[in-house]
């Protein structure tokens, strides 16, 4: 009787303890929810360089120090790059600028230089439709108020996005720091929780590092081939600094849904701006049709060799997991594809197992 009270006892707080801990998971959501994104990019970089931390380690001994170590070099990676593409790209704008300024005071000012240039625009555009009837000197003429309008409201929204950008950089290396050096123990004790034999508990962990080092890998591939594209075609074209706008097209690379565009799209506006209407044209088609289709294809095979799973599958997983995501979705989505392709295979495993006891078990 005892026995069957304390049994009784012991599933009844069990129960209730599950209960407890759902319920502390909910409210600590709701904590951490605004720093969900610097912890998810903080694992995910710690899972990549995780090599580079136990080398680290071997060298310098105590985790604080090999933690910091590491911690200070990814930055430097991450960081060194993107200033001298800024301060690059900040160069050559004013370059451009000056330029701008040189061409239009040599044609009687500003004024009479865009002037110049959208008679030459209405010129062309004649010859194929009637300018007049669809008014596009008006649309022409009220161009530059509207594009300065747009380049207003871009620019606070810049101004915003870069203090969020910078607040939530500033958290991810904090938090990758204890990463790096609790990472492991964590992970070992979450794993020591779960109702799942050692081999089940590995094979999800190395699921988890497969997805997140190939996607990584795939983010590489997809930087490169894309920032190779577009410098490649803006030399073709005889763009000014194509190798420059080149590396900050693979950086944009990493930006969802308009990555290089931010690139190759201001480059053919400035083009056509310039008298140069069909470069601008050529160069739209090659951004939206050879550099922006790269990602949908290349990403797919790097991911595809790692985590075991069919292209389309991937793809589908990667542009779901940006859609509802953000740019944390190209990893989420393809982990969470290969989670599930893992734990129908557990399941299969345990079904076999479950039919074998029936078969060899005594009638």
């Amino acid at each position: 009787m005892k026995n069957g009270l304390g049994q009784s006892g012991s599933s009844t707080s069990v129960w209730f303890l599950l209960a407890l801990l759902i319920g502390f998971l909910a409210v600590a959501f709701l904590i951490f929810r605004s720093f969900l994104q610097p912890i998810a990019f903080a694992a995910i970089i710690g899972i990549g360089f995780h090599p580079l931390y136990v080398k680290v380690i071997r060298i310098v001994r105590g985790r604080n120090r090999a933690a910091l170590l590491t911690t200070f070099v990814v930055i430097l990676i991450f960081v060194l790059p993107a200033v001298f593409i800024a301060s690059a790209a900040g160069g050559e704008l004013i370059k451009a600028a000056r330029y701008v300024s040189d061409r239009s005071s040599q044609e009687g000012g500003a004024v009479a230089y865009l002037s110049h240039k959208q008679e030459a625009v209405l010129n062309w555009l004649g010859k194929y439709v009637d300018v007049e009837e669809l008014r596009l000197q008006d649309t022409l003429a009220n161009l530059p108020r509207q594009i300065s309008r747009v380049l207003l409201a871009a620019g606070r929204g810049l101004a915003s996005g870069l203090a969020g950008f910078a607040g939530n950089a500033v958290l991810t290396f904090l938090i990758l720091f204890f990463v790096f050096r609790d990472g492991q123990a964590a992970v070992e004790n979450v794993t020591s929780v779960l109702p799942l034999s050692r081999k089940q508990a590995r094979s999800l962990l190395r699921r988890i590092h497969d997805s997140v080092v190939a996607n990584l890998y795939g983010i590489v591939a997809v930087g490169l081939a894309q920032g190779l594209l577009t410098g490649t075609g803006l030399a073709i074209l005889g763009v000014r600094s194509a190798l420059l706008l080149g590396m900050a097209a693979a950086f944009c690379s990493l930006i969802p849904l308009v990555g290089t565009m931010l690139v190759w799209l201001p480059t053919a506006i400035y083009l056509m701006a310039m008298g140069h209407l069909w470069k601008g044209i050529i160069l739209i088609l090659w951004g939206a049709l050879v550099v922006g289709l790269v990602d949908n294809i290349v990403r797919p095979l790097i991911l595809s060799g790692k985590v075991e799973l069919h292209p389309v599958i991937l793809l589908f997983a990667l542009l779901g997991g940006v859609q509802v995501f953000g740019f944390i979705g190209i990893f989420i989505g393809p982990l969470v594809v290969s989670l599930i392709a893992a734990v129908i295979g557990m399941l299969r495993e345990e079904g076999a197992m479950a039919s074998r006891d029936a078969d060899v078990a005594p009638v």
